[in-house]
Order: C-alpha cells, then sequence, then structure tokens
C-alpha cells in the first residue's frame, strides 16, 4: 500500500510528519509524493495565520479530489481547532498522533494483519497511552527529509499572546524525558546525522513544567554534545527573557553549540507589545541582544515581526521600524496580522485595513532584506564550515553556516548532502553567500 505525507507550518509539525512516516514505512507502507496516487493521504495541519487554515482545508480537498477512495487523516492544530471531519475519513488534530497508523488500519480493516505485527517491531521509547497531560513520545525518529536532524524536546505553550492560537492547539507545557531526547540523539548519530535542532512549541519552557530554570534547555544541549558523531546543536525560537545569565553562560561552554539565536520580537513598540501580551519591553529585549552579540561576537540574531496588530498606528509602526534597524537583524520573517478565532485580539478594537497592513509589511521587508544583506557582507573572506543539504544537477551545492547564513558552492564536485566542508565566500547577493572552493571539514 502507499501512503503520501504534506506538512504546513512549523519545524516541529514537520518532526511530527517525519516520525508518522517513518511508522507506516515500518509497517511496509511504500512512501510516494503527495501529487501520486496513494492509499493513505496524511496532512499535518497549521493554523498559525489565517492563510495557513485556507492552505490546509486546500490540502485536504486537494487529497479528496486526488484519490477518492483513498483514506485522508487530518492530523495537527487546524484540525484540533477546525472541522476537518468535511474533508478528511480520520481526524487527530494534535492529541493521539502516535496513533495514526493504527487508526489508519482500523479504518481499512486491517487490524491483526501483517502490517500491524511490522509496526510493531519498532516500539516507541515508551509505552504510554497518549495523555494530553503528558508529552506525547513518538519513539526515535532517525529518518528524516533535512540533512538537519530535529529532535522534538517539548509541546504546548503557557504564554496565551493575545493574537495567537497556539496555545488553544496544542494545549499547556510538557517536556520530553530527558532520557528519550539522549537515545534519539544517539541514534541520529549512529544514522549519520550530524547536525540536530531542539525544536518544540516553545522550546526554552522545556523544563518548566518540571520546575526546572529557563537554562535547561543549554543544559541539554551540554549534554547532546558528548554524543560522538553530533558536530552541531542548533535551538530553535527562543523567548528574549529566557537568556538569562544561567543561559550564556552555559551556551558559551558549549563549542557544538551554533551561535544562531531567534529571538521572537513580534514589534518594536512597548505599547503593541503589551496589547500582544508579550512579557517584556524593548529595552530588556535590547539588553539580551547586546548580551548575546558581548558573548559571541559573530552570532547570528533572527526574529519574527507581526505588522498591522490591532490598534497599530503609523506611530506605533514607526517604533517598530526605528528598532529593528537598531538591533540589525541577520534575518527577519514578517507577517501580517491576522485575526484567529479565541483569541483576545481577535475582538479588539481597531483592525487595521488589509492595505495598510500589507504597505507595513513591504516596507519592513525591505528592511528586513537590506540587514540580511548587511550582515552577509561581514561575512566574506571569513573561513565558514557549511553543511551540505543539497547539490544540483547543475553542479551547484547549498548548505547553511553555524550561524545560519545559507551558501551557494560552484562547482560542487565531489560533494554529498550530509557532508561539513570549507568554504570562504568571496561574493554575496543578499540571500546567499557564495563561495568557489570547498575543502572537506
Amino acid at each position: 500500500m502507499k501512503a503520501a505525507f504534506h506538512t504546513l507550518g512549523c519545524k516541529t509539525n514537520h518532526y511530527e510528519t517525519d516520525a508518522i512516516a517513518l511508522r507506516f514505512a515500518v509497517a511496509g507502507f511504500e512512501r510516494v509524493d503527495f501529487d501520486e496516487m496513494a492509499d493513505v493521504y496524511v496532512i499535518n495541519t497549521c493554523t498559525v495565520t489565517g492563510e495557513a487554515d485556507r492552505k490546509s482545508r486546500q490540502m485536504l480537498r486537494r487529497a479528496k479530489r486526488q484519490a477518492p477512495d483513498a483514506v485522508v487523516v487530518a492530523m495537527g492544530c487546524h484540525a484540533e481547532l477546525s472541522d476537518a471531519r468535511n474533508y478528511a475519513d480520520i481526524v487527530i488534530g494534535t492529541h493521539g498522533k502516535s496513533r495514526a497508523l493504527e487508526l489508519v488500519l482500523d479504518y481499512l480493516g486491517l487490524s491483526g494483519s501483517n502490517l500491524t505485527q511490522q509496526a510493531a517491531e519498532k516500539p516507541p521509547v515508551t509505552d504510554e497511552i497518549p495523555n494530553e497531560d503528558l508529552f506525547e513520545e513518538l519513539g526515535i525518529v532517525d529518518q528524516q527529509s533535512e540533512c538537519r536532524a530535529h529532535i522534538k524536546i517539548e509541546d504546548g505553550c503557557n504564554s496565551f499572546c493575545s493574537y495567537c492560537a497556539i496555545p488553544l492547539a496544542r494545549g499547556r507545557i510538557r517536556s520530553r524525558e530527558e532520557r528519550a531526547i539522549l537515545a534519539e540523539a544517539e541514534a541520529l548519530a549512529e544514522a549519520g546525522y550530524r547536525e540536530i535542532v531542539l525544536t518544540g512549541i516553545h522550546v526554552c519552557s522545556y523544563g518548566l513544567d518540571r520546575g526546572e530554570g529557563s537554562h535547561a534547555v543549554v543544559a541539554l544541549a551540554a549534554q547532546l554534545a558528548q554524543i560522538p558523531g553530533i558536530e552541531r546543536i542548533r535551538l530553535g525560537s527562543l523567548e528574549p527573557l529566557s537568556i538569562t545569565p544561567a543561559f550564556i553562560e552555559l551556551a558559551r561552554a558549549n563549542p557544538k553549540l551554533c551561535p544562531h539565536f531567534h529571538l521572537s520580537l513580534q514589534s518594536g513598540s512597548d505599547t503593541v507589545l503589551k496589547r500582544m501580551n508579550r512579557r517584556y519591553t524593548t529595552s530588556q529585549f535590547r539588553s539580551v541582544a547586546q548580551a548575546l552579540r558581548e558573548a559571541f561576537p559573530d552570532a547570528s540574531l533572527t526574529t519574527d515581526v507581526i505588522v498591522g496588530f490591532p490598534g497599530e498606528t503609523d506611530a506605533e509602526f514607526a517604533e517598530t521600524l526605528q528598532f529593528c534597524q537598531e538591533i540589525g537583524f541577520a534575518r527577519m520573517h514578517v507577517f501580517r496580522y491576522s485575526p484567529r478565532q479565541g483569541t483576545l485580539a481577535a475582538n479588539m478594537s481597531g483592525q487595521i485595513p488589509a492595505a495598510a497592513s500589507a504597505g507595513r509589511s513591504r516596507t519592513l521587508q525591505e528592511l528586513a532584506e537590506h540587514m540580511a544583506a548587511a550582515f552577509h557582507q561581514r561575512q566574506l573572506g571569513q573561513l565558514q564550515s557549511v553543511l551540505v543539504e543539497t547539490v544540483t544537477d547543475q553542479g551547484q551545492a547549498e548548505g547553511y553556516t553555524a550561524a545560519y547564513v545559507p551558501v551557494r558552492i560552484e562547482p560542487a564536485q565531489g560533494l554529498k548532502p550530509g557532508q561539513f566542508v570549507k568554504v570562504r565566500p568571496v561574493r554575496a547577493d543578499g540571500q546567499f553567500l557564495y563561495g568557489t572552493d570547498a575543502n572537506p571539514a
């Protein structure tokens, strides 16, 4: 039987899809591209924006049109908060994903078949029944769709920012057991992965539900650094106030930790931050950025910013523009505010017209491109370690530096995905650094 998978949204979703796809593969399913005919289609949905909701519905409908007799499975945040049964045969939401294969086999009347027996040959790290109050263990995911392996260490969020529906979909913070994380990292290293990314819905909250401090995630990274074969460890998105002196001290002591810190800003205006229910000020954010740059002079600071939040005035947007320029981010993702049902912001007065939000988005995106180009220029001539991720038929390789700067290498003769090489970039175009000579690292 054939199974196809499609993922929308965050890196956590991609990790979960890889975990589910691996279970189907162990059971004997052949994985095919989503645009091919299959017996089962699994769509891991997203609800972070209105556009994500629209695309989730679109992919579910597409699967049904493409193969009317196939089983369509809706997983993830959109499936949790919306009525996905209009488009799917099985709806799982954000809890119980570990049972996706079991539910499909039941639906197909194949329980107790050879497929079920094959699936049981590779059990998860724990055999606990999924519980919404506990981290749902998906087992060791030692076959992933990227050269950089992801490890999910946490689920849920307690922040309840006024614009965000993710806590409604994912629930409260639930940290993964340390032994399961280390076991997965060891398996990934044995499988040949050399860089791992710690991911989750609110990574910096890892351990908070166990009474641990915000530095728990870098303490975990220190343990992972001891595993032979792991050469890089990258952190997912971080809350600014999680960057404490203890966090920085542990980070500096770990030579395998990538000097790339994604700090979620969302707005450079204190009044907008307050309406967003973000728990820091621009002054605190500035101090964190300065502390990181003192500890990591070559650090890459990246961020997310929302424009057009309810009530955002021209003056508040100007504050955001000025603050982002002051910090000088290496990369900035710009999002237009999208009302999410069930959130406080959806009912706030002063909803911004789409045209105004679009204009602000373009302005901030232009600044983002300028800052990225300036950061790339500073990398020229410096010897960089690059993890090769793709090699094209045109003889060009692409990969990322430790600071998460994309690099193109020409020619790519002899280079392979998953290989580290040393490159000295000679030019930049705002999107990539370019190197013409690469040596094995």
